[in-house]
This record gives C-alpha cells, structure tokens and sequence, in this order.
C-alpha cells in the first residue's frame, strides 16, 4: 500500500532540539513511504547552500537516508527557506519544485504550494516576497559572506519575533478569492499547503483544502496519503 506524506513549517533551528528529534521519529516510523511532499518552510532560515552548520549537515545526511532508501523527495521553498537551491536539492537526493506544482495523487490531480502567496490580504508581507524572490536580488545576497548573510537572517529573526509578540495572529490567513482563482487557474478540486499555521480541511463548491499545522516542541502535524485518501494528522511526541 503506497503512502505519500506531506509536512511543512517545522522551522528548524539550533533552538528547536525537540522539532529536529520530532522529524527524525516520523522518518525512522515512516520507513518505506513512497513519497514526501516538504512544502516550505522547513528550516527557520536558509542563506545559502554554503552553510554548512551542523543542524544543516545532520538534516541533509538523514534526508539523503530517506532518498537513498527509495522515497522520492520533493521541496517546495517557503518563504522562510527561499534560498534553499540545486546544491541542497542534490545532497538530499531530492528535487525542488515552484511555487505551484500539480501533482498527480494516485490518479487524482493535487495543487501543492506553501501557501503565502493565497494570503493576499497581507499587503505588506507581499511587497517584501516580492524583493526577496527577485532573482537578482537573491543573486546579490548570495554573494555575500556567510557572516554578513547569518547577521540579516538574524535581523529577519528579530523582526519576526517582535511582530508575533506584538500580534499573536500576525500570519493573515489565506484570501477567499485567492483560493478560488488557485482552484480554477489550476484545474483541480484539491490543494495542500501550509504556511498559516492553522491546520485544518476546508471544502467548498471549487473543492477541498487541507492546510498542514506548523511543528512545535510538542507535536507535529503530517497529511497522510494512502490509496488517494488524504488524513490530517498530529502526533504528539
């Protein structure tokens, strides 16, 4: 029986001991998957295939594991991790995906994305995608020195932080007429993402969307994909 997984918003870090030990539990439980959808956001932050930290260098060796073992890997960059490139997705034994991909779920066609660009309403937020995702923009930065380039993500870090303390609901949820238009632009009657941080299934007359929770020192959140059914799961460590 083939079983796909998807997870996403782990942002791992060398302060999250407890997220990087929660995924390495799944990976070693979930032996033999066929696939596994990484949708974004994976590490906290992500400067460069260059960085070789030893979080980075644990995580890409058990990644590398899962690829060596027979699962097929893909990553779909989050806003968090947009810099991950061909140097990660090779180490891993796995493949990169855009912002939008179309997948093809035991005969069922599924849009897979990270999910900020449905949350439309965040106008600010978009402004600043926008720069970051600028190709020479990203060409620039990683030009520049690992040290110069931790001490941005720092800043980054710093800003995110303070907005959260200051707005506990600061990630704006996905745009009603951004899912729709996802729904038909697309041709397809599902969608998988994460980014909000607010798991849950959502059906409407365009179709289903299953948003994937963000992992905490407690419990991780995975969508299961068994014959084409589709279980939201969490599982507390």
């Amino acid at each position: 029986m083939a079983t796909t997984l998807f997870i996403s918003d782990l942002h791992l870090s060398d302060n999250t001991p407890e997220i990087e030990a929660g995924l390495y539990a799944l990976l070693d439980r979930e032996q033999g998957m066929e696939r596994l959808y990484i949708l974004g956001d994976f590490f906290e932050y992500w400067i460069g295939d260059d960085d070789d930290t030893p979080l980075n260098r644990r995580v890409i060796a058990r990644l590398k594991a899962v690829s060596d073992s027979g699962t097929k890997l893909f990553i779909v960059r989050g806003n968090r991790d947009l810099a991950l490139g061909a140097v990660f997705a090779d180490q891993v034994g796995g493949q990169l995906l855009g912002d939008t991909t179309v997948i093809d779920l035991e005969g069922t066609p599924v849009l897979v994305l990270h999910g900020d660009t449905l949350c439309t309403d965040d106008v600010e937020y978009l402004k600043m995608r926008a720069i970051l995702h600028d190709p020479d923009w990203q060409a620039e930065m990683l030009q520049r020195p690992l040290s110069e380039r931790r001490e941005f993500a720092k800043g980054l870090r710093a800003a995110s932080k303070e907005k959260a303390e200051n707005d506990p609901d600061n990630i704006i949820d996905a745009n009603d007429q951004a899912i729709a238009a996802a729904f038909a632009e697309h041709k397809v009657a599902l969608m998988i993402h994460g980014h909000t941080h607010r798991p849950d299934r959502h059906k409407t007359a365009d179709g289903e969307r299953i948003v994937l929770g963000d992992w905490s020192a407690e419990a991780s959140w995975i969508i299961r994909a068994t014959d084409g059914n589709c279980q939201l799961e969490q599982y507390r460590y």
